[in-house]
């Protein structure tokens, strides 16, 4: 089946047209301010025309809250649904709802589904999906762990075995390391613990926003006089390596910083690969142990120096890197050495594979006689 992938970002979003794995075309395009401008410049994509147009479309929806637990065609009710989860993922979702829209306004009769980040951590065990807070915030507003980057593990749990040669490890831990960021502890093929939480807001220091602080700092600053509105745009917008390091967010640019001897550069970088070495370690503990650990994401994939960093810090596991494959070598790799106790991979992240898998099997058990 020829599947639409797309993948919303914060201002651009991947449109990829695969069959089975197999990638047909590849487009980037705006996301425009408003869902006509989104229709227009989605409408202009060439594999509308060729030859073998897509079949189905499939699109990545961050948050599924309690109400879309797996994969759903897309319709009215669910997109009025996903409104009113908007709270819960306020820089991610209205942008989801822009996309499906525009989609479902298009002059196609295919079936659109909406493919969630949250459904692979449906495997939480209770004691992490519980907070320990009062039971009415639970059961009321939904107040629990979700989890997140969903799609990327869900990849790396299907592909790692058939690069390794190898069945996939018992113990794995998967750090999405990109702008937004998160960890995943990955037992059996299913996730046990993960760092985001009810937001994208929890868990390791990401680009703008702050990952695990005292959530004390929140009604300090809201009883000094700070609106609820300011604390949800610095939370979003002004923190992580953007406060840290004095106002940029793109960790390339930090890491040239770094090496010229900027220090609040060197602060951020070393907050960032902090946050990561003490969550993988927290997993290991939460696993008892581990065999694997995979980076993928845009700062997991493309910094072999914030590979390093990290594989240092977990040498106390028997992590050892290998220079010449994390340093100089390229694609999806093992970058730990042969005799290193815990194989460390760096992958790229194709989430459009768990799109177009989730896209085929809901379509299959939807319309097949």
């Amino acid at each position: 089946m020829r599947v639409l992938a797309i993948n919303p970002g914060s201002s651009s979003l991947k449109a990829t047209l695969l069959d089975r794995e197999a990638i047909l075309s590849d487009h980037e395009i705006p996301l425009g301010d408003s869902v006509e401008a989104l229709k227009g410049a989605l409408s202009t994509l060439s594999f509308w025309t060729q030859e073998h147009p897509p079949e189905a479309i499939g699109v990545r929806v961050v948050h599924g809250g309690r109400t879309f637990e797996k994969s759903v065609l897309v319709d009215g009710p669910v997109l009025s649904a996903l409104r009113d989860l908007t709270p819960l993922a306020p820089l991610h979702l209205p942008i989801a709802i822009r996309v499906l829209t525009a989609l479902s306004s298009m002059e196609h009769s295919l079936p659109i589904v909406a493919v969630f980040d949250t459904q692979f951590h449906r495997t939480l065990p209770e004691s992490a999906r519980r907070y320990p807070l009062p039971e009415e915030w639970r059961v009321k507003d939904g107040v629990e762990k979700y989890g997140f980057h969903g799609l990327s593990y869900d990849d790396v749990v299907h592909r790692l075995p058939s690069l390794s040669h190898r069945p996939l490890p018992e113990r794995l831990v998967v750090v999405h390391w990109g702008n937004g960021a998160s960890a995943c502890a990955i037992r059996a093929g299913q996730s046990v613990e993960t760092s985001m939480g009810l937001t994208p807001l929890d868990g390791l220091v990401m680009g703008t926003r702050p990952g695990s602080i005292d959530p004390g700092i929140l009604p300090m600053l809201l009883r000094k006089g700070y609106s609820l509105e300011e604390v949800d745009f610095a939370l979003n917008r002004k923190s992580g390596l953007f406060a840290l390091s004095g106002g940029i967010s793109d960790f390339r640019t930090i890491e040239a910083r770094r090496a010229a001897g900027d220090p609040l550069a060197a602060l951020a970088f070393d907050k960032a690969v902090t946050s990561v070495v003490m969550t993988v370690g927290a997993y290991a503990a939460v696993l008892e142990g581990l065999e694997a650990l995979v980076v993928t994401g845009g700062v997991g994939e493309h910094s072999a120096g914030a590979r390093e960093a990290v594989m240092k810090r977990l040498r106390y596991l028997g992590v050892e890197e290998d220079p010449e494959a994390n340093r100089h070598g390229s694609g999806d790799r093992c970058v730990s050495s042969a005799s290193s106790r815990v194989a460390v991979w760096s992958l790229h992240a194709r989430e459009d594979r768990t799109i177009v898998r989730e896209t085929e099997d809901l379509i299959n058990a939807e319309f097949s006689p």
